[in-house]
This record gives structure tokens, sequence and C-alpha cells, in this order.
């Protein structure tokens, strides 16, 4: 069973992909954008355990997945990387490895200056305290001005 609201359980992914956040996110925009035409292809090429200076590299040298296209997206969500929150240099991780993944998004498509839209989502979720939760939030609000990003929070 695949329920519309929350989160499935990691099992519910193998029985069923539609269950997946990029075909649940593809669906949306499809069905209230467009009337169920089949206009959105959302394509996942995040990995587990990767973080945003690997997110860089697969940008730099589009290492996508098989069937995804080469072409340039129209948006690139960057979803908050937990591996990035647990590196011991906060600074380096957000100063230096998050721009350097802005950066190789926008570079997708070196011929157009508003292609892609990179939106920060931050969907921070797993175990944190108040104050490391908080400092992280301020780092993307940072960067989301500085770089004149698109960025989500859902607190």
């Amino acid at each position: 069973m695949c329920f519309s609201v929350g989160i499935p359980a990691l099992e519910e992914y193998a029985r069923n992909p539609s269950c997946a956040w990029p075909v649940r996110l593809e669906n949306l925009f499809n069905e209230a954008l467009f009337g169920n035409k089949s206009v959105v292809k959302v394509s996942n090429i995040a990995g587990g355990g990767a973080s945003s200076e690997i997110g860089k590299i697969v940008l730099d040298y589009q290492l996508f997945p098989e069937g995804v296209k080469k072409e340039s997206p129209h948006v690139v969500i960057w979803a908050h990387a937990p591996n990035d929150a647990g590196q011991p240099d906060r600074d380096r991780t957000f100063y230096e490895h998050l721009p350097g993944f802005v950066h190789a998004a926008r570079n997708l498509d070196k011929c157009n200056d508003d292609l892609p839209m990179v939106v920060i989502l931050e969907d921070f979720y797993g175990s944190g305290t108040y104050e490391s939760v908080n400092q992280i939030s301020g780092y993307l609000s940072e960067l989301s001005s500085w770089y004149r990003l698109t960025s989500v929070n859902h607190a």
C-alpha cells in the first residue's frame, strides 16, 4: 500500500516504485500544472551516502544514471544531504562544497544564465540538536541569498 502523504517505508520503494519521491513529484507537477499530460520528467541522480562534494562531481562529469537525458535540466533540486551535516568542518562543507554544487548545476547549460534554476530544499530530518539544525538552516539561508536560489524550508 502506498500512502499519498508521508514517507513510505523503504521496502515499499522496491515493491512499488511509484511511491518513490521523484515519481510522486513528477506526478504532482503533471497533474496540477498540465492536466495529467506527461510534460515534466523528474530524475533522481542522488545516491545514498553522498555529499554535496560528490554531487558536484556527478554534475561536472554528467554521471547520470541510464535513461536520464544528457540535455540540461530546467530545474536542479538540492535536498539536504545528511552527510553534509555530519562533516567535521561545516564551514568548508557549506561555503565550498555546496557552492561548488550550485556552480556545477548552473554550468550544465553554459549558454543560458537562467537555466537551470537551482532549488535548495531544506528537508532536514534525522538526529541533531536544535542548535545544529538551526546552524545548518542559517548556512542554507545565506547561500540562497548570495546565489539567488529558490529555497524551500519545511519548518
